[in-house]
């Protein structure tokens, strides 16, 4: 049986999404209210399990009245069920839900689905009174509830975004420092200063513009600059931004970082494409919705990656806490744990983003290349941004003109 991966579904998912949806219910959706679920929204949320590149399950979730999350609909098909995609699909919604400052979470399920009112029970929702005729004629169903506590820290900045952006964009990068170059050939739509959105106002770090900007035609929103855990933001306010996007719909995702390489066959300018990481800063935003371990990075996107961007390398990626560079024994313990190249920044973002049910690529731009004894400064890092474009400029416009085909 496939592997099963969690992630925002697409038009292209909806003849799937239908297919699982008439072999779950006796009375299934019309196609055109499926599709309906999987168009970006500022208060719906939409998560679909895939397994071989079919939906084996989905979920959908509302704000039927401020504060109140409805899930409107949760399925999982008969040969995958018992294995915990359920629990994991509404745990999702209710983490999205609790982020837009949902305080309750609501739900009808069939009287007669013991099955069903079993799992809601044992993720603590109660049941709350019968829904006469709420199915049918002598077809009833119970009201089963659950109260939460929001964190509600992406509902203004949300909100904010919703107004200001004309389009939700399909594809969401991340530049690291000295990156804003990656914005120019696909030309500039918005522009939005992140003091102007709400709960973003700071210091920028040198080589960040801390500007929000979309292309041209809105298909892609460039988030250039980020927040570090070494300038004193915890991890929730670290991923707020991107974390906000997320919630509106953006549900595929390139994050980039000028990196040292520890890997002494990288040179300056290479790329290199994560596939797992390792997590020595410590910080991690949010206790994940479901369990991301293992599947934080996208095998499908770390597909089209290579394709496109001609001898990229793929590695494990360390996260640390910064601002002090490296000593050469941590360089060397970097090494000796399996990583190949090593910033300050991307997991805590990784990790929220795959949490909010998106794809996830990310990848190292060699900036320096870190040999045990060498000593490198911000300033080298910015300095070799020229050596870094000329050699990934063309592979990164073709990569992101290949995500949005």
């Amino acid at each position: 049986m496939s592997a099963v991966e969690y992630y925002r579904p697409a038009v292209g998912d909806v003849e799937s999404l239908f297919k699982l949806e008439k072999l779950c219910f006796p009375s299934p959706w019309h196609i055109e209210e499926i599709r309906a679920l999987v168009q970006t929204d500022l208060l719906l949320c939409t998560l679909a399990a895939f397994a071989g590149g079919e939906a084996v399950g989905y979920i959908s979730a509302t704000f039927s009245k401020p504060n109140t999350l409805h899930i409107i609909s949760l399925c999982v098909h008969p040969d995958y069920r018992r294995r915990g995609i359920a629990s994991s699909l509404c745990s999702h919604a209710v983490y999205w839900g609790r982020h837009m400052g949902a305080c309750k979470v609501i739900l009808e399920v069939r009287q007669g689905n013991s099955a069903a009112r079993e799992l809601y029970k044992g993720l603590r929702f109660y049941e709350n009174g019968t829904l006469q005729d709420f199915y049918g004629e002598n077809s009833h169903g119970v009201l089963l509830e659950k109260n939460v506590k929001p964190f509600g820290h992406l509902l203004n900045t949300s909100l904010f975004l919703y107004d200001r952006l004309r389009t939700i964009p399909k594809i969401g990068v991340i530049l690291g420092s000295g990156l804003g170059w990656v914005t120019q050939p696909f030309g500039s739509g918005q522009s939005i200063p992140f003091s102007d959105i709400p709960g973003m106002a700071g210091e920028a770090v040198e080589g960040h513009s801390h500007t929000l900007q979309t292309s041209e035609n809105g298909d892609i929103v460039f988030v250039m600059g980020r927040r570090h855990l070494y300038q004193g933001y915890s991890g929730r306010e670290i991923v707020l931004l991107p974390s906000a996007l997320a919630a509106l719909g953006v549900g595929t995702w390139v994050l980039t970082s000028s990196a040292g390489a520890v890997d002494t066959s990288y040179r300056v300018g290479d790329a290199m494409v994560f596939t797992d990481h390792i997590n020595f800063s410590g910080c991690i935003p949010d206790l994940p919705a479901h369990s991301v371990a293992g599947g934080v990075y996208s095998g499908s996107l770390q597909a089209v990656a290579k394709r496109q961007m001609t001898g990229a390398h793929s590695g494990v990626f360390a996260c640390v806490s910064g601002p002090a560079y490296e000593t050469a024994a941590e360089v060397e313990l970097i090494r000796k744990c399996g990583a190949s190249a090593v910033s300050m920044s991307t997991v805590q973002e990784a990790l929220a983003l795959r949490s909010m049910g998106c794809k996830v690529l990310a990848m190292a731009l060699i900036t320096n290349a870190t040999d045990s004894g060498d000593s490198v400064c911000h300033d080298e890092v910015l300095s070799a941004q020229e050596t870094v474009r000329a050699k990934q400029e063309g592979s990164l416009v073709q990569l992101l003109e290949g995500l949005l085909e």
